[in-house]
C-alpha cells in the first residue's frame, strides 16, 4: 500500500473534534456579518423602479390629471406653471435636491379642496430638513398618518410637507387647514401604453376624463368638434436647435416640443376625426407664435391654442390620433398645460 493512501486512511479515522465555544462564536458571527453585507448589497443594487416601469404611481386617486417629471430638465416647466414655489427658501432647497416626481391635480370643488399632490425622489437628509422646516416660523410640525413620519404646513403657502431620506411628499389645498401630504392608498396604475409613450421625455401626463375636459377646450377655441377620445396623453421634449432657430426673436427662453396621443374606440372613428380636423385646419388663420401673441386677451389665447395643436398635420396610426407641435416657449407650454388644468 502506497504511503499516500495510508496517510489518507490515517485522515478518514481521526475523530472528530469539536471546535472551542469561542471559535464558534467567532465564527458565527463572522457568517452573520457576511450575510448582512450581501442583504445591504443586494438592496443597494435594486433601484427603485420608475413609475413607467412598475406601472404604478405612488398618489391618491381622484385626480383630474396626473404627471410624471423629470425634475432636472423640466425645472424651468415647473416654475412656470408655479407648481413649486421657489420663494420659499425651504422648498427651493427641496427642489435643488430633487431628481424625479410625479403630480396629481385635482379639481377644486365643495367637496374636494385639494389642488395638487406631488411625489418626488432625491437625496433629502431628514435631519437637515427637520432644521430648515423647523427654523421657519411659518412652518408647524404635525402628526403623519404614515407610522414614524411627520408633516410640516404653511398656513400662507396653504401646502403641507414630508421628507424622508429619499421621498419628499407635498399636498397644496384651498384651505389653511393641516392636511396630511404622504398618500393614503398604494398608488395609482398607469394606463396601459402610457408607459412606454412617456419614456425619455422631461414631462409627460394624462388626462383620467378626457372626453369632457378636452372637448370643452375644443369649444372654447371655436372649433365645433366632438372628439371620442378614450385616453389622452401629452409628452414634452427639449425642442431640436435647429427648429428653435426658426422660432421668433420674441420666443425667448428655453424651446420644447410636444407629442400629445389621443386614443378613440375604433380606427374608423380615429380616421374620420383625422379627415375633419385636415379639413378644418384649412380655415384656422395663421397665429404667429411666440411670448407676444399669448398676451392678447382669451380670445388671442385660444387661437394661440388652436395653432399650438394644429400647426402639424394629424397622423393616425389604427384608432390613436398624433399630434406634435411646433417647437413652443415656457408661455406657449403654461398655455397647453390649461388643458390639464395645470
Amino acid at each position: 500500500m502506497s504511503n499516500d493512501v495510508v496517510r489518507g486512511l490515517a485522515y478518514e479515522q481521526q475523530p472528530f473534534l469539536p471546535l472551542p465555544l469561542r471559535d464558534l462564536r467567532a465564527l458565527l458571527l463572522y457568517s452573520v456579518v457576511n450575510i448582512l453585507l450581501l442583504l445591504l448589497f443586494a438592496c443597494k443594487s435594486a433601484p427603485e423602479l420608475a413609475p413607467w416601469e412598475s406601472g404604478i404611481v405612488p398618489l391618491d386617486g381622484g385626480a383630474s390629471a396626473y404627471a410624471l417629471i423629470d425634475v432636472v430638465n423640466a425645472r424651468p416647466i415647473l416654475e412656470k406653471i408655479s407648481y413649486i414655489p421657489t420663494t420659499d427658501k425651504n422648498m427651493k432647497l427641496m427642489l435643488d435636491k430633487t431628481r424625479s416626481a410625479v403630480l396629481a391635480v385635482f379639481t377644486p370643488s365643495a367637496k374636494e379642496t385639494r389642488r395638487y399632490q406631488l411625489v418626488s425622489w432625491g437625496n433629502y437628509p431628514a435631519s437637515g430638513s427637520s432644521i430648515a422646516f423647523g427654523s421657519n416660523k411659518g412652518w408647524t410640525k404635525n402628526l403623519s398618518a404614515s407610522p414614524g413620519m411627520v408633516f410640516w404646513h404653511s398656513d400662507k403657502a396653504q401646502m403641507s410637507v414630508a421628507v424622508s431620506p429619499s421621498r419628499a411628499y407635498v399636498l397644496a389645498a384651498m384651505t389653511k387647514e393641516p392636511r396630511d401630504p404622504v398618500p393614503l392608498s398604494q398608488g395609482i396604475k398607469i394606463p396601459d401604453g402610457f408607459g412606454e409613450f412617456a419614456r425619455g421625455a422631461i414631462l409627460s401626463c394624462w388626462l383620467s376624463e378626457p372626453r369632457p375636459m378636452f372637448n370643452q377646450k375644443l369649444r372654447e377655441m371655436g372649433i365645433p368638434l366632438e372628439i371620442p377620445a378614450e385616453k389622452f396623453f401629452v409628452r414634452l421634449f427639449p425642442a431640436d436647435k435647429q427648429a428653435s432657430a426658426s422660432q421668433p426673436a420674441s420666443a425667448s427662453g428655453p424651446q420644447y416640443e410636444a407629442h400629445i396621443k389621443i386614443v378613440v374606440p375604433s380606427a374608423t372613428q380615429a380616421r374620420a376625426v383625422a379627415n375633419v380636423i385636415s379639413f378644418a385646419r384649412a380655415f384656422m388663420p395663421p397665429v404667429q407664435l411666440g411670448d407676444s401673441a399669448i398676451n392678447g386677451g382669451a380670445q388671442n389665447s385660444a387661437a394661440v391654442m388652436a395653432s399650438i395643436l394644429f400647426a402639424n398635420p394629424v397622423v393616425q396610426e389604427e384608432n390613436s390620433l398624433l399630434i406634435k407641435t411646433p417647437p413652443l416657449g415656457l408661455n406657449e407650454i403654461a398655455l397647453l398645460f390649461s388643458l390639464f388644468s395645470l
